[in-house]
């Protein structure tokens, strides 16, 4: 079995493309992890995210690997991370993760990145779609916080 990634436009090079964002997030084109790009959300209290729909076969378990890291040397933004499921007429099935990463992020601005693994609850069945959700914590005075490299794997 190979591995495959379900995320399209993962590393933001043909920019926003397929993201679903709301408040303040921009295309960073001077640091990322890999690639030429990352995305850059809003931090402090604006209550920026983004997130992607992706088909997926249903009962399936997966793995959630993204690069994170923050834009400054300042007060890093906390960040959650959700993974739902629902049918193709997008009504919600489960939960498959539910994560939060303390303000603890690398300065992206020097090339340090967080690389965060996530092993993700699998659909019940009839879900087909997933919806990968990165939003900042409401953390006053916070930095932005830079994405990339956002991959959902199959398990083995």
């Amino acid at each position: 079995m190979s591995i495959i990634n379900y995320v399209a436009n993962s590393g933001f090079e043909s920019g926003l493309t397929g993201w679903v964002t709301s408040g303040t997030v921009t295309l960073n084109s001077t640091y990322s992890q890999t690639g030429s790009n990352s995305a850059q959300v809003a931090g402090g209290t604006s209550g920026s995210y983004i997130y992607k729909l992706v088909s997926v076969p249903d009962s399936n378990n997966f793995e959630l690997m993204v690069s994170l890291s923050k834009n400054g040397s300042g007060l890093g933004p906390s960040v959650i991370i959700g993974v739902f499921y629902f049918t193709t007429g997008l009504v919600y099935q489960n939960t498959g993760l539910l994560a939060t990463i303390p303000s603890r992020l690398p300065d992206g601005t020097a090339n340090n990145w967080k690389a965060a693994y996530f092993n993700v609850e699998p659909a019940f069945p009839g879900a087909t779609v997933a919806q990968i959700f990165i939003t900042t914590g409401l953390l006053a005075n916070s930095a932005d916080l830079l994405v990339d490299d956002v991959q959902l794997l199959n398990s083995l």
